[in-house]
């Protein structure tokens, strides 16, 4: 007689089936309220971690985490891939162009004061040494596309401004990981000079979107041929993998995550494509499906990374002067944003609503969440006398601190912009109507 499942398998059949169970609903909760998924998922992390109901009922240990955490590397690129070509496939080309000189000054610009000013406060008010404030402050720096995309595809704004949304939440989030990692690679090598960053980062953005974007635009014609075929989105999964292996692979070396993100949207842009090529061959019908599908496929991602992040998590580890920090990092963000977002709406065409919408969109998420264990694995692996035990700790938990405070702080100010936009549209109607009679 065959034996059974062992315990193990069981427990991790009866968590992944929880985990997305939970994932499903908040999902439900963030589209009819707006309150981002991360929060609920995170707190299931949490409750489900070695030190509450994960030890006590052996569902994740101590050493069960280890083990997962050896994949995190593995986990965050495809995550990051994956996403990014979500956010290409949603975004308009024409509505980009429109966007895009504002946009990229208004996040360079946002980027930087976050970088400057929170790498300063941990720099002035913890000693901290000044290289390692800066990786910290590139950490906290961008904006999450897993969060910002959903939520702007259904916010009442025009167009435009959500591209703008995207395209900075798209552009920090490449920008952060690369600048993070080339801050940490600096410290360990010794030569903290980074004049020629700059340089690298724009060949590294270019050749990685102009390796994505042609094979997208190829790749319309491969899926003409496979539109009626059973399992077309998957192998347009495999291609997107190959696009992303490719871009990194030496003697290339670009960026995988702009490639990914230029490799959808080639696809999610296949009319204009066809009206500039006058190309007849670009007739394609499965957008839709291909949509839906990554959709869910994204959703599986991201369900799991938000409760991961809420698993790594640790009480015993918890100092108050943590929150403290986290709550300081978060008002030097909210102060910023606010200040670029006015001055938005002041040299753009931005309305009010749009510039509001901008202020809002703060919440910081996946790439933040990774980064935050890198610091101590790549600088303790190499000895670095810099580097003190207790700034894994305070890293990691004042990272989550303001991944869960700008998502709170996003949601309300998400909430009370769309109330603000129902307002004035019903001002506008009752002004229409009790005009229209004298007419």
């Amino acid at each position: 007689m065959p034996k059974g499942m062992e315990a193990q398998t069981i427990t991790a059949f009866l968590a992944v089936g929880t985990i997305i169970f939970v994932g499903f609903f908040a999902n439900l909760i963030f589209t009819k309220y707006r309150v981002p998924d991360i929060l609920l998922l995170i707190f299931l992390g949490v409750l489900l971690g070695p030190e509450l109901i994960g030890g006590s009922f052996r569902l994740f240990t101590h050493d069960s985490l280890a083990d997962v955490n050896q994949y995190r590397d593995l986990f965050l690129s495809t995550a990051l891939v994956l996403i990014l070509f979500d956010g290409g496939l949603s975004l308009d080309v024409h509505v980009l162009m429109r966007s895009m000189k504002l946009a990229t000054f208004i996040t360079v610009l946002t980027l930087l004061c976050e970088i400057l000013l929170v790498a300063s406060f941990l720099y002035l008010f913890l000693d901290m040494d000044i290289m390692l404030a800066l990786v910290v402050g590139t950490i906290v720096g961008g904006t999450s596309e897993a969060v910002v995309i959903p939520i702007a595809r259904k916010m009442r704004i025009r167009e435009e401004t959500k591209a703008m949304l995207v395209m900075e939440s798209v552009i920090t989030d490449v920008l952060v990981i690369v600048i993070a990692i080339a801050l940490m690679s600096a410290i360990v090598i010794g030569d903290v000079s980074m004049f020629f960053v700059p340089g690298e980062l724009a060949v590294d953005f270019a050749v990685g979107g102009a390796i994505g974007f042609a094979a997208g635009f190829l790749w319309l014609f491969v899926l003409q041929k496979l539109q009626n075929m059973p399992l077309s989105y998957m192998i347009t999964v495999a291609a997107l993998f190959l696009v992303a292996g490719v871009a990194e692979i030496s003697p290339i070396e670009s960026s995988s995550a702009v490639a990914a993100l230029m490799f959808g949207l080639a696809i999610g842009n296949r009319k204009h494509l066809k009206r500039w090529t006058t190309s007849v061959s670009l007739r394609l019908t499965s957008d839709e499906h291909i949509q839906e599908f990554h959709a869910e496929i994204s959703f599986f991602v991201r369900t799991f990374f938000y409760v991961y992040l809420g698993l790594v998590f640790s009480f015993s580890a918890f100092e108050f002067k943590h929150l403290v920090i986290g709550l300081a990092i978060i008002g030097i963000i909210v102060a910023i944003r606010r200040a670029t977002s006015l001055l938005a709406w002041k040299i753009g065409d931005l309305d009010k609503a749009d510039a509001n919408a901008l202020f809002a969109m703060m919440p910081r998420g996946l790439a933040a969440a990774v980064l935050a264990t890198m610091p101590y694995t790549l600088l303790a692996s190499q000895g670095e006398p810099l580097w003190q035990d207790s700034y894994a700790e305070l890293i990691l938990n004042v990272v989550l601190i303001v991944i869960v405070g700008t998502t709170i702080v996003a949601s309300i100010l998400i909430l009370w912009t769309e109330k603000t936009i129902d307002r004035t549209n019903h001002e506008k109607l009752r002004t229409k109507m009790y005009q229209e009679p004298q007419s």
